[in-house]
C-alpha cells in the first residue's frame, strides 16, 4: 500500500495471494464464471475520507461489489498489456477426463509423455504441502527453492523481484500452509527436489506464485509436469480455478483455457472537490499509460532499462557434445562416478540429456572418467556413449 499525494494506491491481486486478504474497499467478491460468491465483508458500509483509492491488478474473472457510500463513485479502467492466464476447472471429476474434454489430443499426449519420461528416468515422487510441514522441511526448500531461482535468473541474465523481496516470503510463507492459506508443491528424485513451486490459496482459487527448478533437469519439462500434478490436486480438492498469475510464458498460454485482464479501480467521493481532484488526475494518468502502451513505447522502456540493469553474474553453462562409440570401451579398471558427488554434478545436465535421450534409468547409469574434466563414457542399460566436454 503506497500514498502519493491524496492517493491511497492498493495492489489487488498480491495482497489476496501473498496476504490471503482483500483490500477494504470491497463488500463482495464473485467468481463469475459460475456466479459463485467467494468473499463478503461484514461491514458494507465505507468510511468516507479526503483520499482516493487507485487499487491495481484486479482480474477480471472476479465480479466485484464495492462498500456503499453515497457520494462513492467508482472509475473503472482497463490495464493493457497486462494478461492473466488461468485454468478453469468446470467441476471436472478427474485429471484424465479434464484433459481430455479441454485440451487437444496433442496437447495431452505431451505432457502424459513429460511425465512418463521423467518417471522412466528417476526415482521420482511428488508432493503437496498445505497445512503440515516441519520447519526444517520448510526452511530447507525455501532455501533450495532460491537457489534455483538465483541460477535459472542467471543464466537468462536478468533480475528478479521475487529475489528482491525473498525475505518476505522467506518470513510469511511457513504461517500460510499451516492456515491452509498457501502451499509448496514439489518433485523429487529420491529425496533431492528438482522443482518446487509456492502456490497461494483463497477459497477455491489456487494460485501457481512462484515456481522453479533445477536448470540441470531443463530437457524434462518440470514446470509442465508441475502444472499437472498441482491441477489433478485442485480436481481431486474441488477447486473452480488454477491461477497462473500475469505474464506471458508460452507454457502458460498452451496450459490456459481462460486468458483474462486486469483493471484499475479509482475510488473516490464524488461530491468532495479535492478527493475528485486527485482521482481525475489519476485516472488521466492511467489513461495515458495505456495510450503509450498502445504505442508501444512501454516495450522501448522496458528494452531500456535492461539493458542498465543486467545481471554480470553469468551462469556458466557447460559446452559439450555426445558421440557414439565406435568401439567397445573397456572400463573394467575404471571406477564409475558416485552419484551427487562433486565431480558427478559438475556433468549433471550432460548426464541429464543422456537419460532423456536414451529412456535410461539413473540407477543403470555409470558413468566413468577417461580424461578428467574432458571425456567421459556414459553407460547405461542399453547405450553407451561418450560424453566430451567442449
Amino acid at each position: 500500500m503506497k500514498i502519493n499525494s491524496l492517493i491511497l494506491k492498493e495492489d489487488f491481486y498480491n495482497t489476496l495471494t501473498t496476504s490471503n486478504k482483500v483490500v477494504d474497499s470491497y463488500a463482495e467478491l464473485i467468481f463469475n464464471p459460475n456466479n459463485t460468491k467467494i468473499y463478503q465483508e461484514n461491514t458494507t458500509s465505507i468510511k468516507e475520507g479526503i483520499t482516493a483509492t487507485n487499487i491495481s491488478l484486479f482480474p477480471s474473472y472476479l465480479t466485484p461489489v464495492f462498500r456503499t457510500s453515497s457520494n462513492l463513485q467508482v472509475k473503472k479502467i482497463l490495464q493493457k498489456k497486462i494478461t492473466g492466464y488461468g485454468v478453469l476447472i468446470k467441476n471436472a471429476s478427474d485429471i484424465d477426463t479434464f484433459l481430455k474434454t479441454e485440451y487437444k489430443k496433442s496437447f495431452k499426449s505431451n505432457i502424459l509423455r513429460f511425465v512418463t519420461r521423467f518417471n522412466t528416468c528417476f526415482n521420482a515422487n511428488y508432493r503437496m504441502f498445505f497445512s503440515e510441514i516441519s520447519e526444517e522441511e520448510y526452511y530447507f526448500l525455501m532455501d533450495t527453492l532460491k537457489n534455483m531461482l538465483t541460477e535459472r535468473f542467471s543464466q537468462r541474465n536478468d533480475s528478479n523481484k521475487i529475489l528482491d523481496n525473498w525475505q518476505f516470503y522467506y518470513k510469511t510463507t511457513l504461517n500460510l500452509i499451516k492456515e491452509k492459506k498457501g502451499s509448496l508443491f514439489v518433485i523429487y528424485h529420491n529425496n533431492t527436489p528438482v522443482h518446487i513451486s509456492i502456490n497461494h490459496h483463497f477459497d477455491k482459487l489456487l494460485f501457481v506464485s512462484i515456481p522453479s527448478f533445477d536448470i540441470n533437469y531443463s530437457k524434462f519439462a518440470l514446470g509442465n509436469i508441475s502444472l499437472y500434478k498441482i491441477l489433478e490436486w485442485a480436481i481431486d480438492n474441488n477447486y473452480e480455478i488454477m491461477d497462473m498469475s500475469y505474464g506471458y510464458l508460452e507454457y502458460k498460454r498452451r496450459w490456459s483455457n481462460h486468458i483474462y485482464e486486469f483493471h484499475h479501480h479509482i475510488i473516490y467521493q464524488k461530491n468532495n472537490i479535492i478527493t475528485l481532484f486527485f482521482a481525475n488526475i489519476e485516472i488521466y494518468k492511467l489513461k495515458f499509460k495505456n495510450y503509450l502502451k498502445s504505442k508501444n513505447i512501454d516495450e522501448s522502456v522496458e528494452k531500456i532499462k535492461n539493458k542498465i540493469n543486467k545481471n554480470n553474474n553469468f551462469y556458466n553453462e557447460i559446452n559439450y557434445k555426445i558421440e557414439n562409440t565406435t568401439t567397445n570401451l573397456i572400463t573394467d579398471n575404471l571406477n564409475p562416478l558416485i552419484e551427487n558427488s562433486e565431480a558427478f554434478n559438475f556433468i549433471k545436465k550432460p548426464i541429464n540429456d543422456f537419460l532423456y535421450t536414451n529412456k535410461e534409468h539413473i540407477d543403470s547409469l555409470a558413468v566413468f572418467v577417461l580424461i578428467k574434466d574432458k571425456e567421459y563414457i556414459l553407460k547405461g542399460k542399453i547405450i553407451t556413449q561418450k560424453l566430451i566436454i567442449q
